[in-house]
């Protein structure tokens, strides 16, 4: 097997479990794409025909973000329709949309009420997911990306990591969020404390 066809394998590997979510139906798509991607290849798949949410699609275009990345193509339809997945690429191509669009798909904020997508009941103050990330600058643009991405549904997404005050970070929890991004330590610091 050749490198390039090594990496590709790796690039997409569905997990076993698939769970359900009522928020996505049977009429997402399945895998976009087989076709190797290559560098300076010109994808053109976008975002929308990806099946996600028409307002996650309006805040990344807002930003100038229409065309996924070849990770961002090849595992966010499985990921949407439900299914682990596990994917591999270098730094900057895309991983954090990757994993964090269906993320924000599953949170469930007022938006979705409004839209027909959910039922009042599904609110909660209660962080709905949880990105755990290994530094604080990792952390903070995850937060960033996914704060881009939900801007328009307002999914209340909060960063928790050391080297700053825990009152803030505390105060956040308190008031309510949908998902927090966090650094290990700081993490299990808050959860000793009972935060």
């Amino acid at each position: 097997m050749s490198a390039r066809a090594s990496a590709r394998s790796r690039a997409l590997r569905p997990a076993r479990r698939q769970p359900t979510s009522p928020a996505r139906s049977d009429k997402t798509p399945a895998l976009a794409s087989r076709r190797p991607h290559r560098r300076g290849s010109t994808l053109t798949t976008t975002f929308r025909e990806l099946g996600i949410l028409p307002e996650t699609a309006e805040a990344l275009e807002a930003v100038g973000i229409i065309t996924p990345f070849p990770i961002q193509e090849m595992t966010l339809p499985v990921a949407l329709s439900g299914t682990d997945v596990i994917g591999q690429a270098k730094t900057g191509t895309g991983k954090t949309l990757g994993f964090g669009l269906p993320l924000l798909e599953r949170v469930t904020v007022p938006a979705d009420v409004e839209a027909g997508r959910a039922e009042p009941e599904g609110l909660t103050d209660a962080p709905q997911a949880l990105v755990v990330v290994p530094t604080r600058e990792l952390c903070t643009q995850v937060t960033n990306d996914l704060l881009t991405a939900g801007k328009v549904r307002n999914v209340r997404v909060t960063a928790i990591y050391g080297g700053r005050a825990y009152e803030p970070q505390v105060e956040a929890l308190k008031k309510g969020v949908d998902v927090v991004v966090g650094t290990p330590g700081r993490l299990l610091d808050l959860a000793g404390r009972r935060s």
